[in-house]
């Protein structure tokens, strides 16, 4: 039996089969990294815009002519690797101003940077079960979303879909005040 072309996959998806996205992102899953970490020439980044790749993959799909699906996966990762280049070229050279002008006191980012994880910790624990075990499963173990999903027993989808929900609940509470 051959494999089911990227059609056929996205096919069954918008049928309402879920679990179709798991062998489309497993096959794309690879080849999406190494054409970013060729971009970002960096795991992590790349890694990260993967899963920011795979979750608007997600949320998208249905939009997405079935044959044009490959090209479309690689335009949003492209775009996505663009736009964390044009967010980290703002943000580091704002913060080296201030280092060097002597606005900020290592000491007190010491401070605050214990402060920050400390509030981050509480705030991972208020959220469900599911996007917290995702969350921690990537960002603390290392895991892979593969890895992810296995050791949950969810499908791929799934895990990237709650570390994006799970980080969106997160964002929403840190600027809400931590409380």
């Amino acid at each position: 039996m051959t494999e089911p072309t990227d059609a056929d996959l996205l096919a069954r998806f918008r049928a309402g089969d879920e679990a179709a996205l798991d062998p489309l992102f497993a096959r794309y899953e690879g080849p999406v990294f190494r054409f970013l970490f060729g971009l970002l020439r960096d795991h992590h980044r790349a890694e990260d815009v993967m899963q920011e790749t795979f979750v608007r993959a997600l949320r998208f799909a249905d939009g997405v002519h079935p044959e044009m699906f490959r090209g479309w996966l690689f335009t949003v990762a492209h775009q996505q690797a663009a736009l964390l280049k044009r967010r980290e070229k703002r943000l580091p050279a704002q913060a080296d101003e201030l280092a060097l002008v002597g606005l900020e006191d290592p000491a007190a980012d010491r401070a605050g940077a214990a402060d920050d994880a400390r509030r981050v910790r509480e705030l991972l624990a208020r959220l469900p079960d599911p996007q917290r075990a995702v969350i921690t499963a990537r960002v603390f173990e290392g895991k892979s979303f593969r890895e992810v999903a296995e050791a949950l027993g969810c499908p791929l989808n799934t895990a990237i879909g709650r570390m994006h929900d799970g980080l969106r609940n997160l964002r929403r509470l840190w600027e809400g005040g931590h409380a």
